[in-house]
């Protein structure tokens, strides 16, 4: 998703620094933050209460009752979502009357409270958890949930520093056990449908607050146009398929082909902007589903062909030695089982390809003397020996250039020697996880055994406690806030070291400002005429277009905008894009 237009419309409004180191500290306690639990932000297809959703021949076969099913539960929800009949939120095995099997989606919101902030327009960071994309204890480990105890952890720190943190959970669904001839296939293609389902739900969510933002009541009190993703493990998959994923034509490069059809069928699933598709339910609400920033923690990127220039800027926390993930170009592979999945690009691979279109140009040479950034670059040029077979290549070699972003995480044991721990951020309680697998197997007449997932968690994380966590988290922080408040341009941002982020606005004149019925567009170099323009309001939305100006000065007629203040994208022959600020009478 392209997220300049925002961090633009950030710097171009000259927001003033605050006296506070508000957004790098904490600056509220526990008791003055409030936490909202369970907030439905959506409603839509099931796959785990009807598991031949999943195939889109059954999908096919079956169209004609699936549009009828979906005509009419969308005409239910544009009126009374509760008026749904019970029957679509029950297993199939129990109830055929329905193809169709629903879940509402459900978020978790921290922010500071109200009696003790005053502050209307807060920053948003979204926590995408991991999981595996299958239900905790189903998915074979210990969490895998906005419950998680490290999602807490991140959400109470960044609503203690002054942000609104959500934490959404997201739609499961996808057959890892799959054998036989078939089963790579199998595997493929549900993985990959469970992520492009994630990033529908993270799209609807940040959609959803923009529209209640701008349109609605503000419920949370954010700034719809400063929003950060969070991935954590397979959540960094969402964040950074979210983040880079912007073109059908991206899920259907060879390794997504099988038969002549990409794995992502879009009329089965709906497009990569979440519209459309058979078994979709989203509706689209006209706002922007971009972010100004993408954080990851232990995930990877689909593919490094998604990645281009314009893409938000984006920090990586990753373990070389993550027996799940690869650090390099790598294989993804079951947990449980150890079998293949598909090739993707850990961020030895996507980090570089970042720096080379100036994505992450903004950090670089910034925080001297900082700890965490001198940690950080003190692995660039180093040479990573022994690494997991999942990455190609052995040793694993940082680039000594261009790895500005990437935060190599290392565990070492007392004795010195490096852990295969790919989340020392994580951890969990036993007697909470028996709790919760006593919970599941009663739910779903399994018979899961909850010290066998506590010792297979342990494998890669051997020395799992509360205390680890929380210093992994320190460094996390560490690391990523100042980046953010950078990126954002929020809070005291002058104190982190202001750089460049966006390109010198005196190539492009904007007149008149404020305007009445039109505004003029002029390039000041008689050379270079400008190509297109874009007019994006508060919210970011594209409100105006004209894509074939090839003129060296253009009018637009504005009387169909409402009065306030817009952006305008212009790109010039050159290539250059320009972002200029103006007012709407």
């Amino acid at each position: 998703m392209k997220s300049k237009l925002l961090l633009a419309f950030a710097l171009a409004a000259g927001i003033t620094a605050s006296a506070q180191e508000r957004y790098l500290e904490e600056v509220f306690t526990d008791s003055e933050i409030t936490v909202m639990k369970d907030i439905t932000y959506g409603i839509n297809t099931n796959v785990l209460f009807n598991t031949s959703l999943l195939s889109p021949a059954y999908v096919m076969a079956n169209a004609a009752q699936i549009t009828q099913e979906k005509d009419s539960l969308l005409t239910i929800m544009a009126t009374n979502p509760a008026n749904i009949p019970a029957n679509f939120f029950y297993p199939y095995a129990l109830d055929t009357t329905t193809i169709l099997k629903l879940t509402q989606v459900k978020m978790d919101v921290y922010m500071p409270s109200t009696a003790v902030d005053t502050e209307t327009a807060r920053p948003v960071i979204v926590y995408v958890h991991t999981g595996n994309f299958l239900p905790p204890v189903i998915n074979g480990g210990p969490g895998g949930s906005k419950e998680d105890s490290s999602a807490v952890e991140f959400c109470t720190r960044w609503a203690k520093r002054g942000f609104v943190a959500i934490a959404p959970n997201y739609r499961h669904g996808w057959n890892p056990a799959a054998t036989g001839a078939a089963g790579l296939v199998t595997r493929r293609a549900t993985l990959l449908n469970a992520v492009y389902r994630a990033i529908h739900d993270m799209q609807y969510c940040i959609k959803g607050l923009r529209m209640d933002a701008t349109a609605g009541a503000n419920t949370y009190a954010i700034d719809p146009s400063k929003v950060a993703m969070f991935g954590q493990g397979s959540g960094g998959y969402v964040a950074l398929a979210y983040n880079t994923l912007d073109d059908q034509a991206e899920v259907s490069l060879d390794k997504f082909v099988f038969g002549g059809n990409s794995v992502v069928q879009e009329g089965i699933v709906g497009d990569y902007l979440g519209n459309g598709g058979l078994i979709n339910l989203y509706q689209d609400n006209e706002m922007s589903p971009a972010i100004n920033i993408c954080v990851n923690a232990g995930g990877a990127m689909g593919d490094g062909s998604w990645l281009e220039a314009g893409d938000a800027p984006m920090i990586t926390f990753h373990s070389p030695y993550d027996q799940f993930a690869p650090f390099d170009t790598g294989t993804v592979i079951v947990p449980t089982t150890g079998d293949d999945i598909v090739d993707v690009n850990g961020p030895n691979t996507f980090i570089p390809r970042a720096n080379s279109f100036n994505n992450n140009a903004a950090y670089a040479g910034e925080y001297p003397g900082d700890v965490y950034t001198e940690r950080a670059r003190s692995f660039f040029g180093q040479s990573m020996a022994n690494s997991p077979i999942i990455n190609v290549n052995d040793p694993i070699v940082i680039p000594a250039d261009g790895a500005e972003g990437l935060f190599p995480i290392v565990v070492r044991d007392a004795n010195g020697n490096i852990e295969p721990n790919g989340s020392p951020w994580e951890w969990w309680s036993l007697t909470d996880l028996q709790t919760l697998v006593a919970g599941t197997n009663a739910a779903t007449g399994g018979s899961y055994d909850a010290n066998t997932i506590h010792s297979n968690g342990l494998l890669t994380n051997p020395n799992m406690s509360a205390e680890q966590g929380r210093i992994y988290i320190d460094t996390i922080m560490g690391y990523m806030m100042p980046r953010v408040v950078k990126t954002m341009q929020i809070g005291n941002y002058q104190s982190v070291g202001v750089g460049s982020i966006e390109a010198s606005t005196n190539e492009v004149a904007v007149y008149p400002n404020p305007a009445n019925n039109v505004v003029n567009f002029r390039s000041n170099n008689a050379e270079v005429a400008i190509r297109s323009i874009k007019l994006m309001d508060v919210a970011g939305r594209i409100v105006l277009e004209n894509g074939n100006v090839s003129a060296s000065m253009t009018e637009l007629n504005i009387n169909q905008l409402n009065s306030g203040v817009y952006m305008g994208i212009i790109t010039l022959e050159n290539d250059q894009e320009v972002i200029k600020k103006f007012s709407v009478n």
